[in-house]
């Protein structure tokens, strides 16, 4: 009879501990999956920035001010709708692949757009990278 309930308590102590490792790690995946991927890119003529679409999704990529002209690479591959200084863009499918040129500050902002279900942006602010400068007047 002693023997029998050191059993169960060992069984029972085993089971919370599973239960608790269970319930933390389905609350840390809740949480990590209600954030926001929000990223932040300088917009660098030289560089393509890679953005990544969750098909049935949409990507924002926010500019500090309203692009002058848009040009998408293959306009079969994504959806793209413009609303003030925000461009929302939508993968037609899971493999879609193309580019995207913006034209802003008087410079080209090159961005390779690609579906993927695994990581995937929802916001992407675009900075100028000249904000960051002072400019000092010489006398």
């Amino acid at each position: 009879m002693i023997m029998n309930r050191k059993l169960l308590n060992h069984v029972l102590r085993i089971l919370l501990v599973y239960l608790g490792t269970a319930l933390l790690l389905f609350l840390f995946v809740q949480d990590s999956e209600a954030k926001p991927q929000l990223r932040t890119v300088k917009c660098d003529e030289s560089k393509m920035i890679e953005v990544f679409v969750r098909p049935n999704f949409s990507t924002i990529i926010n500019f500090p001010i309203k692009p002058d002209n848009v040009v998408l690479g293959g306009k079969n591959q994504f959806a793209i709708e413009y609303i003030k200084n925000d461009i929302a863009l939508t993968a037609l499918s899971s493999n879609s692949k193309t580019n995207l040129f913006v034209y802003l500050f008087g410079r080209r902002c090159g961005f390779q757009l690609m579906a993927s279900t695994q990581s995937h942006d929802n916001l992407i602010l675009v900075r100028d990278p000249e904000e960051t400068k002072i400019n000092v007047p010489f006398k």
